[in-house]
């Protein structure tokens, strides 16, 4: 009986023993998959903070390249100003050669070919040491030359004083003498750019022709300068038409002027291929200054609508080289340069009606020079995996005009008499100039007006 008992008694302690084996077996496993988890997890989240690190180090080293090139622009926008102000050195310095300099593209680490001597080496890593640039960078700048801007259509609201003013220089001059403002310009230049692009394209394509010869291309302009108008200030004939089309295809149209080209594809009556077609002679941002040594045959046609195909070749000839014939590039050093080419050698129109036109310009703040003013950086920092670029489009304001001078006072002006046809008339005591136009004023008005640029500024930031 007893031997019974303890026989019992012993089974229960081994199966006691089991269970408890069983149970620390099981909480070992748990725990070995909870510590592996564990690991696993803090792992993940170091190397989450270690990428995060290098995205954000990437991005300190591409914004150390947008101040890169703002520093760059510094220099050239006091160099623009000296030749501007200091014509004499003109001859031997051209703006373009200040813009060669900035646009140059930036990398580090900067690249060291095999040739270099000790004393580059040594510069080169004396400049790595004291420099707080971590990883990889690489800058690289261009001037826009894109002139016809949508946002240039824009009409506010004008005040009642403007609406005065406005009513009266109409009764004074008449309709057709009214002085055109930039916006109109710029609206009737637009016009003439769609119209003869869709000619050329329609001359080429006969799909094309089908689809877009009854286009009404003034409607186009109109809805684009409706798109970018203050609300409840685009008061056109054209206006309830295009109110029509938005509300057909229940779209909102924007009321402020486009932050990007690519709002060109939201317009109600634009499709995609008369975007393409007319987009890449387009830019949202002002440039002023039109760079002849940047020029493109499309921009070349906006300057000048009568220019041929013939013309047009012969002017890239000329300015960028001919391959088959072996000539070297000429580069504009001025605009006078630029001019002198398209009314003598190309003879594309006569001299007056090219200083018509560019005077036309001019109006619309829009000038020809050998250099830009707005320039797109694109700036791209690499750390270790890690990846950003900025591109920044960057403007170079120009500085306003100084208000006129106040007129002399009648009584300071010597008067011309009633009948200036007959010198007897004339008193002796009005000097001779001042029997016809005076020469001084006269060159007053002719002298070119210098364009004096402002510190530069960033319009547009975008990152990836």
């Amino acid at each position: 009986m007893t031997s019974k008992r303890s026989f019992i008694k012993m089974l229960n302690e081994k199966k006691n023993s089991g269970i408890a084996i069983m149970m620390v077996t099981s909480a070992v496993a748990i725990l070995s998959v909870l510590l592996a988890d564990f690991t696993f997890e803090t792992k993940l989240n170091k190397i989450r903070v270690e990428n995060s690190v290098d995205s954000f180090q990437a991005k300190l080293n591409a914004e150390a390249g947008v101040k890169f090139a703002l520093a760059k622009l510094q220099i050239y926008k006091e160099a623009w100003n000296l030749l501007e102000e200091n014509e004499s050195m003109k001859g031997s310095i051209s703006p373009s050669d200040a813009e060669k300099v900035v646009t140059q593209p930036f990398i580090y680490p900067i690249p060291l070919g095999a040739s270099a001597n000790v004393i580059q080496r040594n510069a080169l890593k004396e400049f790595e040491d004291n420099n707080l640039l971590v990883g990889q960078l690489a800058v690289t700048m261009t001037s826009l030359t894109g002139f016809i801007n949508p946002n240039s259509l824009r009409v506010l609201k004008m005040t009642e004083e403007e609406k005065q003013a406005r009513a009266e220089e109409l009764e004074r001059n008449g309709e057709e003498k009214k002085k055109q403002s930039p916006y109109e310009f710029m609206e009737k230049t637009f016009i003439e750019t769609l119209k003869k692009s869709l000619e050329e394209k329609i001359e080429q394509d006969e799909e094309f022709a089908i689809l877009y010869s009854n286009v009404n291309v003034e409607l186009l302009v109109k809805e684009v300068k409706y798109y970018v108008s203050e609300k409840g200030s685009y008061e056109e004939a054209e206006k309830a038409d295009i109110e029509k089309l938005y509300l057909e295809k229940d779209l909102t149209p924007k009321h402020a002027p486009m932050t990007s080209i690519d709002e060109m594809y939201q317009l109600a009556g634009w499709d995609d291929n008369l975007v393409n077609l007319i987009k890449d002679r387009l830019s949202i941002h002002q440039v002023s200054v039109i760079n002849v040594n940047e020029i493109t045959a499309n921009q070349l046609k906006v300057l000048f609508p009568e220019v041929t195909e013939f013309q047009i070749e012969e002017f890239f000839k000329y300015r960028d080289g001919d391959q088959e014939l072996d000539t070297d590039p000429k580069e504009f050093k001025t605009s006078e340069d630029f001019k002198s080419l398209v009314v003598g050698q190309l003879a594309i129109l006569e001299s007056s009606d090219y200083d018509k036109r560019i005077k036309e310009f001019e109006a619309a703040k829009i000038y020809l020079g050998v250099a830009g003013k707005v320039f797109e950086v694109i700036s791209k920092g690499n750390f270790a995996n890690s990846s950003y670029q900025i591109t920044a489009y960057i403007d170079l304001p120009i500085r306003p005009e100084a208000p006129p001078k106040k007129e002399e006072k009648e009584e300071d002006t010597p008067k011309r008499p009633d009948n200036p046809d007959n010198p007897e008339d004339i008193p002796e005591d009005i000097p001779e100039d001042n029997r016809e136009d005076d020469p001084e004023e006269k060159k007053k008005e002719d002298k070119k007006r210098k364009l004096i640029l402002l510190d530069p500024r960033i319009v547009e930031l975008r990152h990836q």
